[in-house]
């Protein structure tokens, strides 16, 4: 902290008081096992800058104190938090190319299996097959499809999330809302992740940028499900599973696009 400038601190303290507000306006998902804390979207901006850090842990702190979880969640919530946070800097170094299109991939697919698994509630049964050929079809339509087609590439997206949907469809074997709608989200930002991934490779961004929401996604689905499956009474793996899926909406679905923006308008940099 003392090696900030005024401005980085300025900026912590914005971070840190955004954390807890998104934490308190959405209360009722920001804590326990079903969860999908809004405010760890913000954990993709130790990316932009150095001084998300400690606003990121500071925010934890206060949100964890009023969220009410008990002393655990207080202590080593925040503690994740910050390891993750500092990880997140650490993919600004990733400058391998090949190495980080491989991370990149294992986490979509790791994602699009997770969603399949929500979306059949668990179990497979033959229908669903046909919804897992289709969401397969959309990915191979992304990837050949932004290699050949050009200036048409709005139409290949188009069909490959038309086709997603349609998948979704057949998947559905559920009627667990959280489940649904978890699973879809999941599967629409593994088509969209594609399509970044391809963009990214081509346009020579920077590969980092997918790898960035990662570390806060894997960190509190393992650590914190250590000290909240005790306190809410569930299977250890369950909430791994839980926080999980909540983890990676929030720090993909809503969190990677922030940072695409932030970065494009050169916010905090």
């Amino acid at each position: 902290m003392r090696n900030l400038s005024t401005r980085q601190l300025a900026t912590a303290g914005l971070i840190a008081s955004s954390y807890a507000v998104l934490s308190l306006v959405f209360q009722p998902i920001s804590f326990g096992v079903y969860q999908v804390r809004i405010a760890e979207a913000l954990t993709v901006l130790p990316f932009l800058t150095v001084a998300a850090i400690p606003g990121l842990y500071i925010g934890c702190v206060v949100a964890n104190i009023l969220g009410g979880m008990g002393w655990l969640d207080i202590i080593i919530g925040p503690l994740i938090t910050l390891v993750a946070a500092i990880l997140t800097r650490q993919t600004t170094k990733l400058d391998k190319r090949t190495a980080a299109t491989i991370i990149s991939v294992i986490t979509m697919l790791l994602m699009w299996v997770g969603g399949v698994y929500l979306l059949n509630g668990f179990h497979y049964s033959a229908i669903s097959l046909i919804g897992v050929c289709l969401s397969v079809v959309a990915v191979l339509i992304v990837v050949w499809g932004l290699q050949h087609t050009g200036s048409r590439y709005r139409l290949v997206i188009g069909s490959a999330l038309i086709l997603t949907l349609v998948a979704i469809i057949f998947l559905r074997r559920t009627d667990d809302f959280y489940f649904l709608i978890c699973g879809g989200l999941i599967l629409i930002a593994v088509i969209l992740g594609v399509v970044l991934l391809l963009w990214i490779r081509r346009s020579q961004q920077h590969l980092g940028l997918l790898i960035a929401p990662l570390p806060p996604v894997v960190l509190n689905a393992f650590g914190v499900s250590l000290y909240l499956a005790p306190i809410i009474g569930v299977n250890y793996w369950f909430s791994v599973q839980m926080v999980g899926v909540g983890q990676l909406i929030a720090c993909y679905v809503i969190g990677l696009p922030l940072l695409l923006i932030f970065r494009k308008r050169h916010i905090f940099g």
